[in-house]
């Protein structure tokens, strides 16, 4: 189904290329910029929400995955140097 559709796509965006308006389009500034910036519109949507969360997540003093992962490998060492202080006790 999805590769049907995006094959379908690809075929529609390949007629459009080939098109000589398209072709005149392309060739002005104007739209070249307006590529340029729908380009990298969906990038600075996802720098901007992952700002945002950052200073929410700090502002509110919460743990974020990051910090839970940290404690876990922490948590994992202490463990594992109590086993080998166990462990030299034992002998």
């Amino acid at each position: 189904m999805i590769g049907n559709l995006k094959e379908i796509a690809i075929s529609k965006g390949m007629q459009l290329l080939n098109s000589p308006m398209v072709a005149k389009a392309m060739e002005s500034e104007q739209v070249g910029t307006i590529i340029e910036k729908a380009m990298t519109f969906p990038i600075k949507v996802s720098e901007t929400i992952r700002t945002r969360k950052e200073q929410l997540t700090a502002f509110m003093e919460l743990a974020t995955q990051a910090d839970l992962d940290e404690i876990k490998r922490a948590v994992a060492r202490v463990e594992d140097e109590i086993n080998v202080i166990k462990s030299q006790s034992d002998k």
